[in-house]
């Protein structure tokens, strides 16, 4: 009976390790998930992570979704995520469209990020505050035709530390690293 009950218990220990799941990539490399088109560009959208396209706020809404911008967040089941969840709004501007440099004069706390290498464009920006919400602004603009992006990241939705997105999550990296322009 003993040998049974350590047989059994064995099994049970083994399928709840299974259970468990896939551990967190621990480098961008590691990221699996899907490619998404936003219309202008195509962006990963890593595995546990849920994509929402954005409307054009200043065009009349018909149902239509700007090609331009795409949202990202980590744990979303459906769009109220977006206020609970940590993510990112990518947004693109082609050479024909005016792009302007975030400035950290909006943001409270602005602190200046340093400039990374991601996916073969420099991404710089900064990290701040933003009616109490951590975030991180992110930018390129150096790339020869003129394609630029920016991504605004909500680190931290709950003010409280839960559910934390880093500036150096690979998830995040992936993300960034795997833009292309149509």
């Amino acid at each position: 009976m003993k040998k049974l009950f350590a047989i059994v218990l064995a099994l049970v220990l083994v399928f709840a390790l299974a259970a468990c799941g896939e551990e967190a990539p621990k480098t961008p490399e590691e990221v699996k998930g899907e490619t998404v088109d936003a219309g202008k560009f195509t962006v990963l959208v890593p595995n546990g992570w849920k994509s929402f396209t954005s409307s054009d706020l200043f065009d009349e809404y018909d149902g239509d979704t700007d090609p331009t911008k795409l949202n990202i967040y980590r744990g979303a089941k459906d769009e109220w995520d977006q206020l609970r969840k940590p993510g990112l709004q990518i947004v693109y501007y082609g050479p024909n469209n005016m792009f302007y440099k975030p400035t950290k004069d909006f943001y409270d706390d602005a602190e200046d990020v340093a400039p990374i290498e991601i996916g073969g464009r420099k991404w710089e920006g900064f990290t701040a505050t933003s009616l109490g919400t951590k975030i991180c602004v992110l930018y390129t603009g150096d790339d020869p035709a003129g394609d630029q992006f920016c991504a605004n990241v909500w680190l931290d939705m709950s003010g409280e530390g839960k559910d934390v997105l880093a500036t150096d999550d690979p998830a995040l990296i992936a993300i960034l690293g795997s833009v292309k322009v149509n």
